[in-house]
């Protein structure tokens, strides 16, 4: 299926990623040392423009890419983040600021909801950094599964969708 736009709430959307222009809004988050912290591990290099456009290059190989938007006070929709679906791994960021306001719980119980409609098993997330704290929280706190054997970090297996019975 080809991504399309999922609303998440009155306030937020998933925006499948399309290119160059999506990779200079996300860029800055890039460059953010607390970000890349998070997603590469404490030490890790801040990511030159080319690097995060190779990163959503493997991404959108890989799965659904969306940047995360929300409804500003003038009805427009800013880029906050982004996130992949994919089927061996669930990578989400936050922009610097925005964290900790439950905006990665409600995309991934949005994308939880998209994974049971593509009819998936389990969702899995690659890898959390031990620093990550916040993250651990989440996956646990949605019901995924830690694994101490290695990648994937986490696992949720998913419950089929029913159909709902005709009256």
């Amino acid at each position: 299926m080809t991504p399309q736009i999922l609303p998440v709430d009155d306030g937020l959307r998933l925006r499948p990623f399309v290119g160059d222009a999506d990779v200079d809004l996300a860029w800055p988050w890039y460059q953010d040392a607390e970000t890349v912290a998070l997603v590469d591990g404490p030490g890790s290099p801040t990511y030159a423009r080319d690097r995060v456009a190779a990163m959503y290059d493997a991404l959108v190989a890989q799965g659904e890419v969306y940047l995360i938007e929300r409804r500003t006070d003038t009805g427009r929709w800013e880029a906050l983040g982004d996130v992949t679906l994919a089927p061996d791994t669930l990578p989400i960021v936050v922009a610097p600021g925005l964290r900790g306001q439950g905006i990665g719980r409600r995309v991934v119980l949005r994308l939880v909801d998209r994974a049971r409609v593509l009819g998936w098993d389990e969702l899995r997330v690659r890898e959390v950094y031990p620093g990550n704290e916040a993250s651990h929280r989440l996956f646990r706190g949605l019901g995924f599964v830690a694994r101490d054997d290695g990648p994937p970090a986490y696992v949720l297996r998913l419950a089929p969708l029913r159909s709902r019975a005709r009256s």
